[in-house]
């Protein structure tokens, strides 16, 4: 008989668990179109791009971000080699 209560408990609570990973997921789902949206907004050539100055200056200026990011992340790497045990340290 005290086993009853506990099978409708547990169900209960299996259900709340599906609840809130649909929610989990529906929440998820939001944010990856709006993130998806940003990175094409971001992607996207500007109306103007029709110019050529309009565009060579956005191509340098993405190739400089791109070298940047690179470069921030060997640092970063080397940093945390440095860390744990690297002898010396590169510099790129």
């Amino acid at each position: 008989m005290t086993s009853t209560p506990n099978i409708s408990s547990q169900l209960d609570a299996l259900k709340a668990l599906q609840e809130n990973k649909q929610q989990i997921r529906r929440e998820l789902n939001v944010s990856k179109a709006k993130l998806k949206g940003k990175v094409q907004d971001f992607i996207a050539p500007s109306p103007d791009a029709h110019k050529r100055t309009t565009r060579i200056s956005r191509l340098v200026s993405n190739g400089f971000a791109i070298y940047e990011g690179i470069r921030l992340g060997f640092s970063v790497i080397s940093a945390f080699q440095s860390l744990f045990g690297r002898k010396r340290r590169r510099r790129f």
